[in-house]
């Protein structure tokens, strides 16, 4: 695994298919939430955020999905740094909240807003392998220690 000076390292390690097609499977409940505006779509992201930050990405309803189709289609793992894949999961909760609030307040100007921020975020890394908040992190260590 190359590593990079600018990124802090963590000795944890995550398999970046799992990660990317986690992505996917966000991005299309979020777009699902931004044409229908079903709140549904929305809860079952913020709860697999909530349980991916505070139990483990191993007890993710979504990566256990996205776990038996990689077994099933015998994709080899790829490990990567977990570090920034943690912080992009938080920022992805901070996100599902922030949405859900103003959802849930009646603003849905801006609910849709950040959905549509976060929905190019998580695109992003699905579609092209470019996590926004994993360039996020290397500062945010600096200012945490």
């Amino acid at each position: 695994m190359a590593i990079s000076k600018s990124c802090p390292i963590e000795y944890k390690t995550v398999d970046k298919n799992i990660i990317r097609i986690n992505a996917m499977l966000i991005f299309s409940f979020l777009l699902l939430f931004i044409i229908t505006f079903n709140s549904m779509f929305l809860i079952m992201i913020g709860m697999d955020f909530i349980i991916r930050v505070f139990f483990g990405l191993k007890y993710s309803p979504f990566c256990f999905i996205v776990k038996r189709i990689l077994r099933i289609s015998g994709v080899k793992p790829h490990k990567i740094n977990a570090g920034p894949k943690t912080f992009a999961a938080k920022i992805g909760l901070i996100f599902t909240v922030m949405t859900s609030l103003f959802y849930f307040m009646g603003y849905m100007n801006i609910a849709l807003t950040i959905s549509l921020i976060f929905l190019i975020a998580t695109g992003m890394d699905a579609f092209f392998n470019y996590c926004v908040a994993c360039q996020l992190y290397p500062y945010y260590k600096k200012i945490t220690g």
